[in-house]
């Protein structure tokens, strides 16, 4: 057949020679190791996934009633009976908790109507013990909606970094804030869907459909609680004076989109945005700098003290599996941000301004740690393969060192 071809008898006879000689097996070598790495990342994303649920669910079932769910719950049930009577233009004028602004204590309120949970007598859900069964319905669904977010903020991370999202998986402060009616596993899940609409828009050279849709994460994430959109605006904000810094288009595009999807959600600014937003401004400026805060004593640098303490994740060891997060994170954050910032330098910019911000606001609760720890634990996870790195490159060059040293 070869020969019809005009191939020649000695190209005939040379071809299985060709076919198995030493360019095509180094061939079929690196493609055998791409999807062996291909297997190993798959499985390690999959694994966070697993990590990320089991833990999670178990916070859900397990851990008592926190403080602020001791506030956001109730104001959830108040929202329900708003919606249940179609009393919409009362949820933006509802005062209690303005501060904060009310799409997660909605979503909790839709949560609630959809299960019909019944409102527990508060009076009888102790604070940091075991939740009675009356208040288990409410608790459960609101708390899941929460660890629902949570998880996925995992499994976008995994996308990012496969061992990140093994770190974000177990890590503790992450774990809790998410297993919690809290405020914070929706926004944080918005942030991390804005961080990868940014990244797609900077990638496209700030096409203003990308950096729109980037914006409107970030517009929801704000309307979630209000430091999501301010740690995101300034981590956006270099990129955007480095890439577009003369280009009206991409600006106009995300600070449009921000504004407005940001509005549209927090039903507390319809009757007059300016001077709403100011009062709660003002207020976390002032709460920052109250009693309460200040009766605290927390220093500057407690952030830093949360994330390498290991005093939550061993509050409940049914709960958390490893303190290496709080043995290992930051180093390895701290190493792998150089890689970070050449790979995907968007989230070593997050990384940096959320942990600038937390040292520098007043105040220092923990949950304020969910701000940064996404970004975190992407930088570790480039931080473990920096340290694989290096230990690949000492252990050949030892090696070398024996065969010279034979030879």
């Amino acid at each position: 057949m070869l020969q019809s071809w005009g191939v020649g008898p000695r190209v005939t006879r040379a071809m299985p020679r060709l076919l198995g000689g030493p360019h095509v097996r180094d061939i079929r070598a690196r493609v055998s190791r791409t999807r062996l790495l291909a297997l190993l990342v798959a499985l390690v994303a999959l694994v966070a996934i697993v990590v990320a649920v089991w833990q999670r669910s178990r916070a859900v079932e397990r851990l008592g009633q926190d403080f602020d769910e001791a506030v956001y719950l109730p104001i959830a049930f108040t929202y329900a009976g708003m919606l249940d009577e179609g009393r919409w233009g009362d949820i933006g004028a509802l005062r209690e908790n303005f501060e904060h602004p009310p799409l997660v204590k909605l979503l909790f309120a839709e949560a609630v109507r959809v299960t019909d949970a019944p409102e527990p007598d508060w009076r009888d859900v102790p604070m940091g013990r075991p939740i009675p069964d009356a208040a288990r319905p409410s608790f459960n669904v609101t708390r899941g909606l929460s660890a629902v977010a949570g998880v996925l903020q995992v499994g976008l991370v995994a996308l990012v970094d496969p061992l990140g999202a093994l770190l974000l998986a177990w890590d503790p402060y992450h774990t809790k804030y998410t297993s919690q009616a809290y405020l914070e596993a929706v926004p944080g899940l918005l942030a991390v869907l804005a961080l990868l609409a940014f990244e797609r828009a900077r990638r496209m050279g700030f096409a203003p459909g990308w950096t729109a849709v980037s914006g409107a994460l970030l517009g929801l994430a704000a309307a979630g609680k209000y430091p999501y959109g301010l740690v995101g605006g300034l981590t956006f904000l270099p990129f955007l004076i480095s890439g577009a810094r003369t280009r009206w288009r991409p600006w106009a595009a995300i600070v449009v989109s921000t504004a407005a999807v940001f509005i549209l959600a927090n039903p507390a600014l319809w009757a007059s945005p300016f001077a709403s937003l100011w009062e709660s401004i003002t207020f976390h400026w002032n709460y920052s700098h109250n009693e309460h805060v200040r009766r605290a004593a927390l220093p500057w640098y407690q952030p830093l003290v949360f994330l390498t303490d290991t005093w939550l994740s061993g509050s409940d060891p049914g709960i958390y599996l490893t303190h290496f997060n709080a043995r290992a994170l930051l180093p390895l954050a701290v190493l792998g941000l150089p890689r970070t910032w050449r790979e995907r330098p968007v989230w070593a910019v997050a990384a940096v301004v959320g942990l600038v911000f937390l040292l520098l606001w007043n105040t220092k609760w923990p949950q304020y740690l969910l701000l940064v720890i996404p970004a975190l634990c992407v930088c570790a996870g480039r931080g473990v393969r920096t340290v694989a790195s290096f230990a690949v490159w000492l252990f050949r060059k030892v090696q070398g060192s024996r065969v010279s040293a034979g030879a």
